[in-house]
């Protein structure tokens, strides 16, 4: 029978808004585990949320990396109390001590390490080569199974496929309203929810909106972009230069209840990013019902075809023409958010914790 430890805490974050959701998850799944998690915690009241369902032991500095030889023996301990022979692990510090505590600590083989793949620096093209190198020569040696988010991350690590099984992350219950309900007489009411920087390319999206609204004179139509970030000044400017402030918000930093809110009001979710290697901000909109504008990264070639619950683009100029075809065709957004509402289920964290145990079952 597996018992699994799973790690609910990330670098500098700490407990998790994300990782709580899987673990509260598996919990209603009946999966048998322990959770262990940093002193910290993403937002405000995540301890309390997990620890209504799930017994977590929290260690000091688990995400600070330092204190190596010590963690490691704190979650030694943690396991070997727990009868853990399956250790799920979100990082490469994570993986470090949980080989260590397999290898040195308790001596033994039959523990099983999962590695949830969640990046490899895939926004800059250099530093994910080398990434790639790294990460897959470790998980080559020492991952068990690897779990991926998406066909996109799957093919980026191909020499490792017999390892690998997709599972996508699951959205919060909130996002699953009862009915579809969408305004096609508002104009283009878009949202894209991201950090401003490098490779979210939020600064596409401006210039194309602003040559559309220089073309079409579209008074009602607006752009939201949520999120912080370096490049966040440089985009509101950008957008005071290209004169369309007044169809263009920046709310900054949003709880995920706040970015439901934003979906609820507009019915386009729109992504610009290089690269992703899920996407939440691709499956948030197709989960309530938005038409999805996209370039064809991360969860989106899995779950969109071009003309059917979105569409996709490359480059300004087609993101231009898209906002054109939006403009003069306001049925089209309303299908397209009904075809995405329709298969929203395979993204609940109920069925991901399917996927999960069919996981464990075949380890």
């Amino acid at each position: 029978m597996k018992k699994v430890l799973f790690f609910a805490s990330d670098y500098k974050i700490g407990l998790s808004t994300l990782l709580t959701d899987e673990a509260l998850a598996f919990y209603h799944a009946g999966i048998d585990f322990v959770t262990v998690a940093g002193d910290s915690e993403q937002e405000e009241g995540l301890s309390d949320k997990i620890n209504e369902l799930v017994s977590v032991y929290r260690i000091d500095n688990l995400d600070e990396h330092h204190n190596f030889k010590s963690l490691a023996k704190d979650i030694a301990q943690i396991a070997k109390s727990n009868g853990t022979n399956v250790f799920h692990v979100q990082n490469n510090w994570q993986l470090a001590l949980s080989v260590y505590i397999k290898y040195v600590l308790l001596h033994n083989l039959n523990i099983k390490i999962v590695y949830t793949l969640h990046g490899f620096r895939h926004n800059h093209p250099l530093k994910s080569i080398i990434a790639r190198i790294l990460i897959g020569g470790l998980l080559f040696f020492f991952a068990d199974q690897i779990i991926c988010m998406s066909s996109y991350l799957k093919r980026k690590f191909a020499l490792l496929s017999y390892k690998i099984v997709l599972i996508p992350l699951g959205i919060p219950d909130s996002f699953f309203t009862e009915k579809h309900e969408i305004d096609e007489g508002n104009g283009l009411q878009m949202v894209f929810p991201a950090q401003f920087r490098y490779g979210k390319n939020q600064n596409m999206i401006i210039r194309a909106f602003a040559k559309y609204i220089k073309k079409t004179g579209d008074t009602s139509s607006c752009l939201i972009l949520p999120g912080s970030g370096d490049l966040q000044k440089e985009m509101i400017s950008l957008a005071q230069s290209l004169g369309i402030s007044r169809h263009t918000l920046f709310p900054g930093q949003c709880s995920k209840d706040k970015i439901r809110q934003y979906y609820l009001q507009c019915n386009i979710g729109i992504v610009a990013s290089n690269c992703e290697t899920f996407g939440q901000s691709i499956v948030e909109p197709f989960v309530l019902g938005r038409c999805v504008v996209t370039t064809p990264v991360g969860i989106a070639p899995d779950i969109l075809k071009d003309g059917e619950g979105g569409l996709f683009f490359r480059n300004e100029d087609e993101l231009t023409k898209i906002f054109e075809r939006l403009h003069t065709s306001p049925s089209f957004i309303t299908q397209c958010g009904k075809h995405n509402f329709e298969r929203r289920e395979q993204f609940r964290w109920a069925s991901i914790a399917k996927l999960y145990k069919n996981m464990l079952s075949d380890l």
